[in-house]
Parts: structure tokens; C-alpha cells; sequence
């Protein structure tokens, strides 16, 4: 892709400078590995709506949206306001606040198992947190988890899964247990083997937000399941939540876990995260436990900080009544229409679906070419994970960046998106891949 390689390095050559002495700074010069771009990536100066613009004053639309966390892209007046509302009254007091409160009844009125909220800084802290009270309030140590499903980065939980999502091996350590991506004979098996198990956690619409569909049915089997064996079911909606739907995708799929752990919208693009879920689990937290009962110390800096607060109660008060869901996901699924369509035309198999807002890029599914609709359970789960031909991908995302769209191969709608700006990114991809085949890239080797 030599040609993608020189126009990148000419387009973007200030990103380039600042990458280089990023990397001395930096473990690869990043803050987080979704954001390790070969060769480099392109540094962002500032941004409004569904655009953001780069050092080089490059603007880009973008798909990234905060990783899944801004619904309302970048910079909506509410948000911007009530935190600047905030910014004037102090940012840090040390002490309870009522936005605190405030914050905390919007969720119990969203989310369906939302009877106590405990704020955390992240969603990987709302996890860890969440598994820790199961342990003890089931006084088991093993925590049930399926091969794909992400649950944030730390050691003890995301233990296996690579194994897991590419042959159903399984894995044990730190107590966490990796079973086949979530089929109700294997875990009802592994259940039914012993009284160890503490919790069972996944992702309600299926691992890494949907990449492998998980069918309504099997979702209810594994919750019924669960409750039967005496754990805890645990829902990771930190995608998910507020984002599918108001109450998320429990509220959307009529599933309500014992716990559910929440970050990225519901904060409205500040930083925190929050545990959520029924009296019986989170009270574990209390220090009016009367005295010699086992309770679960957390502390945190900036738990339930007051710009996090602010922000977060805005947008929630802004999404509440749905509506604005509706039209991100009428705008989304032009968009997938239309892209499927153009992948149709040149005869690649390339796909893109995905539930509502969530988009999922697969490049490289092996079905016969067609523009109806692309229905991802005739493909295999372990070809659905592993995302296609990865190469093909990385030569895609600079192609894209140069015609002026910054995509993920999960990406996100917002609502600063319109039909100006489904035709821009069918446009920007349409260039972008008549640059890939000038450079013929598309024989690039699939990782699978």
C-alpha cells in the first residue's frame, strides 16, 4: 500500500512529528491501545458535532465517537452548558453533592435492576467491583465469563479470552472460568458440576457489543439458568447502557440482571463509571452493616465527581424519552443499507450491521456477494471475532482518514449525524477503496 503509506505521511506529517516524540513520552506513544494507529496516528486539536479536525486542521467525521460514549457527538449545547454551570461552583469538593443524587435517581428511573448505585471512575471498576460482591455475598469464588465478551483490561477478568473466542477452549485463573461464547447447555453443565460459581457476567447483546449477535432466547436461558444455580447474573452494558436503548439493552430485551455495570454515555463524555443493581448485592458496600458482617471497602478519588455529574444528568435528561434513539438508529441503518450496497457493487466481501447505533465492519465474511441485508449468524462466531482480513482493515483505515472519515471496525452513530453525512461517509469509502485497489490491497492475508 505504498501509495496510501506517501499520501498519509504527506497529509498528516505534523501528527507524524508529535507521534515521534509521543513514543519517548509513551508506552507506543498512546494512552490506550485502541488508539496505536501503524504508522502512526493522527493527533486531534479539537472538534463540534460529528466532526472533529486534526493538528492539521484536517477535518474528519467522526465514527470513534468517544469510543462509544458520546451519543450526542461532540459538544452538545446541554452538556456543555450544565458543565460549565458546574465549573463555576468547583470542581472537586471531597464531599457529597446533590448532583450526586441527581445523577443516581435518573438511573434508578432507567435502568430496570438500578434499586442502588455505587459510582466508580470506570467501567473496568464497576466490573471488578461487581465481581467482588458476588464473592461474597455468595461465598463462592468462581466467575463464569464467555470467550469474546470484553469486561475492561485488568488480568483477573480478562483472563482467557483469547483462547476462548477462537476454539472454546477454557481457561482458569484468578478464579475466572472461560466458557464457549454463551450457550445455555454449557453453562447449565458447568453448573450443574459444582457450588463454586459466584457470578456469571456477559454482554446482554453479545460479545464486544454485538460483533456475534446473542439471540433474545439464549439470553433469557442464561439468565434463568444462573438464578437457578444461586449466582449472580451480571450484565456489562458499559456500551450498552443508555446507548440501545433509555434503560439499555436489558430494558430493550426484557432481561433484568442482579448487577449491571455502566460507564462511557452515561457520563456524557466526562470520565466514571457505576455499579448498579438490586439492595441485596450493593449493600455489601455499607458501613452501617451491623458490626463482624463482612462488607466491601471502595473508595475513590473521584467517584461520583461533579462534572462527571453534571454532564451525565444532562444527557440522560436528554435521551430519557427515547426519541432521540429512534432517529440515530433510522440515520444508522441508512447508513449500513448503503454501505452494504456499495460493497455489493465492487463485488467485496465486506459487511456492515450491527444493533441501533452500533456499528461492526467485518472485511471478509466468505458468503456469496449480495446487497440485502447482511445477516451475521450464517458466518462463523470465531470469523465474526476475529474481524476479517485484519490487513485489508489497517490499509482501509488510512485510506479513510485521507478522505476525511476516522472509522473503527466497531464504530457508533450519534445524533450530530444526518443525511449529509451518510452521503459523505458511503462517498469517503467509495474513494477509499478505489485507493486500495490502485495500491491492491485487497489480497492482503486474513488473520483468521
Amino acid at each position: 500500500m505504498h501509495g496510501i503509506l506517501r499520501d498519509y505521511a504527506a497529509r498528516f506529517a505534523r501528527s507524524r512529528s508529535l507521534a515521534e516524540k509521543a513514543r519517548a513520552l509513551q508506552p507506543d506513544g498512546v494512552s490506550s491501545d485502541s488508539r496505536v494507529v501503524e504508522p502512526f496516528p493522527v493527533f486531534v486539536d479539537r472538534a463540534d458535532g460529528a466532526t472533529k479536525w486534526t493538528v492539521e486542521g484536517q477535518p474528519l467525521i467522526d465514527l470513534w465517537a468517544g469510543h462509544g460514549a458520546l451519543l450526542f457527538g461532540h459538544r452538545p449545547p446541554a452538556v456543555e452548558a450544565a458543565i460549565g454551570r458546574r465549573l463555576e461552583r468547583g470542581t472537586h469538593f471531597a464531599a457529597c453533592h446533590p448532583l450526586e443524587l441527581e445523577w443516581a435517581e435518573r438511573i434508578n428511573r432507567m435502568v430496570p435492576s438500578a434499586e442502588r448505585v455505587r459510582f466508580t471512575n470506570s467501567g473496568t471498576e464497576a466490573v471488578l467491583l461487581a465481581v467482588h460482591i458476588a464473592r461474597l455475598a455468595t461465598g463462592r469464588r468462581t466467575l463464569l465469563r464467555f470467550g469474546g465478551h470484553y469486561h475492561g483490561w485488568h488480568a483477573s477478568i480478562n483472563v482467557g479470552s483469547g483462547e476462548a473466542a477462537r476454539g472454546g477452549s477454557t481457561a482458569v485463573d484468578h478464579g475466572v472460568e472461560v466458557l464457549p461464547l454463551a450457550e445455555p447447555d454449557a453453562l447449565r453443565a458447568r453448573l450443574s458440576s459444582g457450588h463454586d460459581v459466584a457470578a456469571v457476567i456477559l454482554e446482554p447483546t453479545g460479545p464486544c457489543s454485538g460483533v456475534v449477535p446473542l439471540p433474545v432466547d439464549t439470553l433469557v436461558r442464561v439468565g434463568q439458568i444462573t438464578r437457578e444455580a444461586g449466582a449472580a447474573l451480571i450484565f456489562d452494558e458499559i456500551v450498552t447502557g443508555f446507548r440501545v436503548a433509555p434503560g439499555g439493552a436489558q430494558a430493550a430485551r426484557g432481561v433484568t440482571p442482579d448487577m449491571t455495570t455502566l460507564a462511557k454515555v452515561m457520563c456524557g463524555g466526562l470520565p466514571g463509571g457505576a455499579l448498579v443493581g438490586g439492595a441485596r448485592w450493593l449493600d455489601l458496600l455499607s458501613k452501617r452493616r451491623p458490626f463482624g458482617d463482612l462488607r466491601i471497602p471502595h473508595l475513590g478519588t473521584y467517584n461520583g465527581s461533579p462534572l462527571s455529574a453534571a454532564a451525565g444528568i444532562a444527557t440522560l435528561d436528554a435521551l430519557a424519552d427515547g426519541e432521540v434513539h429512534w432517529r440515530i438508529d433510522a440515520v444508522a441503518g441508512a447508513l449500513k443499507r448503503r454501505l452494504n450496497r456499495l460493497f455489493a457493487e465492487h463485488n467485496l466481501d465486506w459487511a456492515i450491521y450491527g444493533s441501533g447505533s452500533c456499528l461492526k465492519l467485518l472485511i471478509g465474511h466468505g458468503l456469496p456477494v449480495s446487497a440485502e441485508a447482511f445477516d451475521p449468524t450464517l458466518v462463523a462466531p470465531a470469523v465474526l471475532l476475529a474481524r476479517g482480513r485484519i490487513e485489508t482493515w489497517r490499509a482501509l483505515r488510512l485510506a479513510l482518514l485521507l478522505e476525511g472519515v476516522d472509522a473503527s471496525l466497531s464504530s457508533f452513530v450519534t445524533a450530530a449525524c444526518d443525511e449529509a453525512t451518510v452521503d459523505a461517509i458511503v462517498h469517503a469509502f467509495a474513494s477509499a477503496i478505489r485507493r486500495l485497489g490502485r495500491d491492491d490491497c485487497f489480497g492482503m492475508p486474513s488473520t483468521i
